[in-house]
């Protein structure tokens, strides 16, 4: 279990997305993908897309964490309610989105950092640069909301989850520096 944070040196990884186009989030459609904060009738698609997500875990050094319930769709509503979920929206040509979403994060504020608690793309989305997006969003709204750090919590021998976050400029935080979230965070996990 590895609580990451965000480096501000590293903030130049996330610079110019969307200028990219087609490298970074590329087979999406012409219209670029949205982020927008998320709301009520968002939620049964992210509770979908969560738990889709999680069966991928079956392939990992984790597998029972895709036996664990997927948070319920009323989580996420509850969430949309405190401002909490942001939701991606694919482009204009993708209509195999779940509710016409594509991914999420769940970010709560505990100061002094912004929380990543959930971050999912569906795996027919993956690879295209929408967790990026939603990263870079998430990094955003920690700077104009005065946050210290951008924080996250992740499984360290699952492939696709701390290599990724190191090549987008997130580092461990050192254990005495460990905020409560985070390591309330790991512990929930290591009990699954």
């Amino acid at each position: 279990m590895l609580c990451l944070e965000h480096e501000e040196e590293a903030s130049s990884t996330f610079a110019g997305a969307e200028e990219r186009g087609g490298g970074a989030m590329s087979g999406l459609g012409t219209l670029p993908p949205r982020i927008r904060k998320g709301g009520p009738d968002d939620a049964p698609a992210c509770a979908a897309i969560e738990a889709e997500c999680a069966r991928q875990f079956r392939a990992s050094p984790h597998p029972q964490v895709a036996d664990r319930p997927a948070a319920p769709a009323t989580a996420h509503v509850a969430a949309a309610e405190r401002g909490e979920l942001f939701v991606i929206e694919p482009g204009e040509t993708a209509p195999e989105a779940q509710g016409g979403i594509a991914g999420f994060a769940w970010l709560i504020a505990a100061p002094p950092c912004l929380h990543v608690a959930e971050i999912d793309v569906a795996p027919r989305f993956q690879r295209r640069g929408l967790a990026r997006a939603l990263l870079a969003h998430a990094e955003g709204l920690a700077r104009a909301r005065g946050f210290a750090h951008l924080c996250l919590t992740t499984f360290t021998d699952v492939a696709w989850n701390a290599p990724a976050y190191a090549r987008m400029g997130f580092r461990p935080i050192p254990a005495d520096e460990i905020p409560e979230i985070c390591r309330a965070d790991a512990m929930r996990l290591a009990a699954l």
